[in-house]
């Protein structure tokens, strides 16, 4: 695949995995944290079921048997009534906003796809007649900003696919280049992905020094993940809720003062694993505070709080080529027939 004159490796086996391997700008269009990291190296986009995409376009939905169900539902005959699966029949209006791509006839009839997450809507241009063969693709692109969010636009620009015909041969050989990629995939790889709060959770504390001059900011994360090991780093800042002031005390109205921040970066936690590390703030603001929530006992009315923003920095997991190679040999045995 190729966008504004990058271009990007990508292996799909739909409904299993994916893998891409780009240049930095590329990585970074798709998402990929710590783009410069991965640069030349075969990453897995890891998603939530249906959201798994590369630039806006769902390949999954491209694939043989996912495409032959999808047309079969939503486009007998001539591409009339409803489907299943996010494909429906287009509208003219709607085959003119996403226009044929080259090659593809006047008479090919367009059928629908309904866009989920940041997979935009689009056409399947299938011909005429039946069995109603695939021609070409047309839909929205996904515009992202500089950090590789996606955007929304009314003004996104259309991508155009062309579907080339090919004889079994061809098939067979493009199956096997499939293979030989994934062969060369390492037994780990870099995964492209933000772990759920039940697979990774953290526990943040705080510890005063003497006489609450120094705190100690300890940040725990947890790795649950059966397989993956995860590496982040925190943006912690610090804050002191003072349940007292200068006028007495403020009962149900604490005064937020900001003490300082740091960043902390983890060890790699391994599966089942827990990791720490920590940072010291300190200075005028947190001796001030102090002296202000202190009273002629020497108790302090003071809550420390701290806001721990998380970045995961490294997610790296089994590439499972293996089970991988089993299933696209299954894919192409039931399309070819076993060879």
């Amino acid at each position: 695949m190729s966008a504004d004159d990058h271009k990007a490796q990508v292996v799909s086996v739909a409904g299993a995995a994916m893998f891409v391997k780009a240049d930095r700008v590329m990585l970074q269009m798709m998402g990929v944290e710590e783009p410069q990291a991965h640069v030349g190296r075969w990453t897995e986009i890891r998603r939530s079921a249906g959201t798994r995409q590369v630039l806006g376009l769902d390949l999954d939905w491209l694939a043989p048997s996912p495409l032959a169900s999808a047309l079969a539902s939503a486009a007998k005959a001539t591409g009339t009534g409803g489907a299943e699966g996010g494909t429906s029949s287009v509208s003219s209006s709607a085959a003119e906003r996403f226009p044929r791509p080259d090659g593809v006839p006047a008479d090919a009839a367009p059928v629908a796809v309904v866009g989920k997450g940041s997979t935009k809507s689009g056409t399947y241009w299938v011909t005429a007649s039946e069995p109603h063969r695939l021609l070409g693709y047309s839909g929205l692109d996904a515009l992202h900003d500089s950090d590789g969010q996606p955007e929304e636009s009314e003004f996104d620009p259309v991508a155009k696919l062309s579907v080339r015909t090919e004889n079994a041969a061809t098939a067979r050989g493009t199956y096997e280049a499939m293979h030989t990629a994934i062969r060369s995939l390492p037994p780990v790889v870099p995964i492209s992905a933000e772990p759920a709060p039940k697979e990774v959770s953290e526990t943040v504390d705080e510890v005063c020094g003497a006489l609450c001059h120094t705190v100690t900011v300890t940040v725990s994360l947890t790795n649950r993940m059966p397989y993956e090991s995860v590496a982040a780093r925190y943006a912690l800042a610090l804050e002191a809720l003072l349940h007292k002031d200068e006028d007495g005390y403020r009962l149900g109205n604490p005064r937020s003062v900001d003490i300082g921040s740091c960043t902390v970066r983890l060890p790699t936690a391994r599966p089942g694993t827990t990791v720490r590390a920590a940072c010291t703030m300190g200075g005028p603001a947190l001796r001030k505070a102090v002296q202000v929530a202190s009273d002629q006992h020497g108790f302090v009315q003071m809550t420390l709080q701290t806001d721990a923003t998380r970045e995961v920095t490294g997610l790296t997991g089994p590439s499972n080529s293996t089970g991988l190679l089993q299933k696209l040999g299954s894919h192409a045995d039931h399309l070819l027939g076993a060879s």
